[in-house]
């Protein structure tokens, strides 16, 4: 990006995307408030707005930026965001019908400071929880039949999201599939997470610029830009979840390595460090048993002998500075421009 910043700043999201964060919230409320089962309970709970119980609750729900930057593209490109509201609750419901799934398959207990659904209800019934939800996304889609956008536009809008619903699962496949090598580098890494979590960012630019009435061009570098800030967002999450502070994070430093995640910092690790390091990382990955302090730190002081972080650092920056090269020439206002710089900036630089 045009300007470098110290990456341990306290960077915030860009304010501009709170209205249409509020947008979303009330949107998804409305496509979940039916049925009145015990399905609609988890569906509801994990989205923030029920207690397990099924008592009215507000939550910490997750940073909604997808669904925020689909309608904010819209709007950018001389749409109206109503018309492309559907398409960014539907992107919003499969983002976490992927997570209730992801969380079954990495046991995880917590997100967002809550129990995950499937250790309140069960693994069986969390699958079922997030099929349900993916199924809720593709009828929300259906509302775009009510919007002014132009049929051929909603038909492109159903296609893109679905392709990048696939894409999405089989990062999930590639992803546990790296759990059992050792042999990951950092560019297949980075294919992987193109797919995981590149899809859906380029599915939100790219659906609220079609809706927004973009030309083709237009659709094309704007989509493209989406991709790039996804990879951005993923390679400073990844030092986030190694060096992170963990008072802002929620989780103790370190908690990726003590999981064993193969994220980017790590495969620099591997792929910048020989010898006894090397033999060292590869015994502490190989094992079953769970990491205690002491590993953690033997891990941590490889990653730092090995530049990781940096190294990790400087993707993101470098993903974020070719994000901005799309958006410039995707001919936008340059008041559009430059809010797409804020954002890219905080995917950068956060620190949470």
């Amino acid at each position: 990006m045009p300007e470098q910043a110290n990456p341990a700043e306290n960077v915030t999201s860009p304010e501009y995307l709170g209205k249409y964060q509020a947008l979303v919230h009330d949107a998804l409320r409305d496509c979940l408030a039916s049925p009145d089962t015990p399905l609609g309970t988890m569906l509801r709970y994990h989205m923030g707005f029920e207690s397990p119980e099924g008592e009215p609750q507000e939550s910490v729900a997750g940073k909604r930026l997808r669904p925020a930057l689909c309608l904010y593209v819209c709007e950018a490109v001389g749409g109206a965001v109503e018309d492309a509201l559907p398409a960014a609750a539907a992107l919003e419901l499969i983002h976490n019908f992927s997570l209730i799934h992801d969380d079954i398959q990495d046991q995880d207990l917590e997100r967002r400071g809550r129990a995950t659904v499937w250790s309140i209800w069960g693994k069986s019934s969390g699958i079922v929880a997030g099929n349900a939800l993916r199924t809720v996304a593709d009828s929300t889609l259906y509302l775009l039949r009510q919007s002014d956008a132009p049929p051929a536009a909603a038909l492109e809008v159903v296609q893109t999201l679905t392709a990048r619903c696939l894409e999405l699962v089989e990062g999930q496949r590639m992803d546990l599939n790296f759990e059992s090598r050792l042999d990951v580098g950092p560019d297949e890494y980075l294919d992987m997470v193109s797919r995981k979590t590149g899809a859906l960012v380029e599915a939100a630019m790219h659906m609220g610029a079609l809706l927004g009435g973009a030309t083709a061009a237009q659709v094309e570098r704007l989509a493209r830009c989406g991709r790039l800030l996804g990879l951005t967002f993923q390679a400073r999450d990844d030092v986030l979840g190694i060096w992170g502070d963990p008072a802002l994070m929620g989780k103790a430093t370190g908690a990726d390595i003590r999981r064993r995640k193969k994220s980017l910092p790590v495969l620099f690790g591997f792929s910048g460090t020989t010898g006894a390091g090397r033999e060292r990382l590869e015994q502490l990955y190989r094992a079953d048993d769970e990491m205690d302090d002491e590993d953690v730190a033997a891990v941590m002081g490889i990653l730092d002998a090995a530049n990781a972080e940096e190294s990790a650092q400087s993707v993101a920056e470098d993903k974020g500075t070719l994000a901005m090269d799309e958006a410039r020439a995707a001919g936008i206002p340059e008041e559009a421009v430059q809010e797409l710089h804020d954002l890219a900036h905080f995917f950068a630089h956060r620190a949470f």
